[in-house]
């Protein structure tokens, strides 16, 4: 079987299992078990760190802390289901790569809080007070870089919209110097599912237009869609004096997200 089979096939198998995605949610293993099995597998050092303020949010470190450099990570899901196997051995890969350039990075992974339990804008106190904890244990902005996949790419712009702007329940954010870098992948961005990908790309995604629904409207209600928790909304003079020296947009050819996304 070629791989693009194989995806095919394994995408139309998790097509079936999100059209319900909180019975989905219900048999898998949380964030912080998958973290923790995985990083022994793949032999990783993995630490637990609470997070002050963050609402019962936990940091997950992974490699060497006492590097300088940090990839501070938000993994994705549709903020309802946990992270991923999958997610830590993307992570090791990035290390390993660095590694082999000659950089010593340490992956900090949130855990975040997960629908239905948890809603906007929890999520995003959860991921600034992520942050400052880095901050305030030492780390430079000029040493972060601050990733993301889909719903957690999402937290990414929620963040850099809390640095840039004020936001009323969110303590403020100032950074000294611009963040090394901002890593989004697949960014969901908007909650419609009306964009063209949506109906070109049904077959080839992993996420069926109707699961995009449930969990948007499982994270906000309408009257709460602002720049903060929808991004596409924001227009360019909101992003001026972005505080990162690079950005990092990626997304897959055949997703659903792609229009939006670019």
């Amino acid at each position: 079987m070629s791989r693009s089979a194989a995806h095919d096939q394994r995408n139309a198998a998790f097509r079936e299992v999100f059209r319900k995605p909180f019975e989905a949610q219900a048999a898998m293993t949380g964030t912080g078990q998958t973290i923790q099995e995985e990083a022994q597998k793949l032999k990783i050092e993995h630490y637990v760190e609470e997070i002050p303020e963050g609402r019962n949010a936990r940091l997950h470190w992974l490699g060497d802390r006492s590097a300088k450099k940090v990839l501070l990570y938000f993994h994705g899901g549709g903020f309802c289901t946990p992270a991923f196997s999958g997610h830590v051995i993307f992570w090791h890969q990035c290390q390993e790569h660095l590694k082999s350039v000659g950089h010593n990075v340490v992956v900090a992974a949130l855990e975040y809080g997960l629908t239905m339990e948890t809603r906007y804008p929890i999520q995003i106190i959860q991921a600034t007070e992520c942050l400052r904890f880095l901050l305030e244990k030492g780390h430079n902005p000029s040493d972060i870089v601050l990733g993301g996949d889909s719903a957690g790419a999402n937290l990414v712009l929620a963040v850099l919209s809390v640095i840039l702007h004020s936001f009323d329940g969110v303590q403020s954010l100032h950074l000294v110097s611009p963040l090394a870098g901002v890593l989004l992948i697949s960014p969901w961005i908007s909650f419609d599912v009306k964009s063209s990908s949506w109906t070109e790309d049904a077959e080839k995604d992993s996420i069926p237009a109707e699961a995009a629904v449930i969990l948007s409207a499982a994270y906000a209600d309408p009257p709460n869609y602002n720049n903060f928790s929808k991004p596409i909304r924001a227009d360019v003079s909101w992003w001026e004096n972005m505080p990162t020296k690079a950005v990092l947009n990626i997304f897959g050819g055949y997703e659903c997200l792609k229009v939006r996304c670019c």
